[in-house]
């Protein structure tokens, strides 16, 4: 009794297996049998718990995002300087790609099995995946604003194009240098001096 009391509950083992299968070999693949199976979880308490395989997927992405968010916070607690910040992007990318076998962004990953949303669940998917990088967007523009002194927006959409292919090069090449390169790229961006608009 015990064991089964301290079980992870059936949204967590959902959750759980959904992101080891959706990470591995991808989402449109993986069928609800499948998922239902490795959970140990009741087809109906999937679909009271989420509704369908698609809000499912959307759940997936945003708990992805706030994992991401939670380590980059963890990874930047003790950096004062911006620009160390801004490259932990980076940084926290490279650390988590061996681990993915080199699949890229999961985030990209869910948008390009979606390209023509067509119902509400899969306009909502997309709108994770949209959530994750305007959260992305948001942290580099506050973080190159502080850096340079004023509004960095332009800048912040740079570095994130950067990002984005280097991610995308790794999916292709199975390899970090992608990676290495975007961050050696957005190095060199950052080492320039904040440019003077006062005078």
């Amino acid at each position: 009794m015990a064991r089964r009391r301290d079980r992870p509950s059936p949204r967590h083992r959902l959750l759980e297996s959904a992101t080891r299968l959706f990470t591995t070999e991808g989402i449109r693949v993986i069928g609800i049998d499948r998922i239902l199976r490795e959970a140990d979880v009741a087809k109906a308490s999937l679909y009271s718990l989420f509704g369908s395989k698609d809000a499912l997927v959307a759940a997936y992405v945003r708990n992805l995002d706030a994992q991401w968010r939670e380590s980059w916070e963890n990874r930047t607690a003790n950096l004062a300087e911006p620009v160390l910040k801004i490259l932990a992007f980076f940084d926290q990318c490279m650390e988590e790609e061996p681990g993915k076998n080199f699949r890229g962004s999961h985030f990209q990953n869910a948008a390009s099995e979606f390209p023509r949303p067509e119902t509400e669940a899969e306009h909502d998917i997309i709108a994770a995946v949209q959530e994750h990088r305007q959260w992305c967007r948001d942290t580099l523009t506050r973080l190159l604003s502080e850096r340079n002194g004023y509004p960095s927006a332009s800048q912040a959409e740079q570095l994130l194009i950067l990002l984005d292919g280097g991610l995308a090069g790794v999916k292709l090449s199975k390899s970090l240098q992608p990676l290495q390169v975007a961050r050696d790229l957005a190095k060199d961006l950052l080492s320039a001096p904040p440019a003077d608009y006062s005078i």
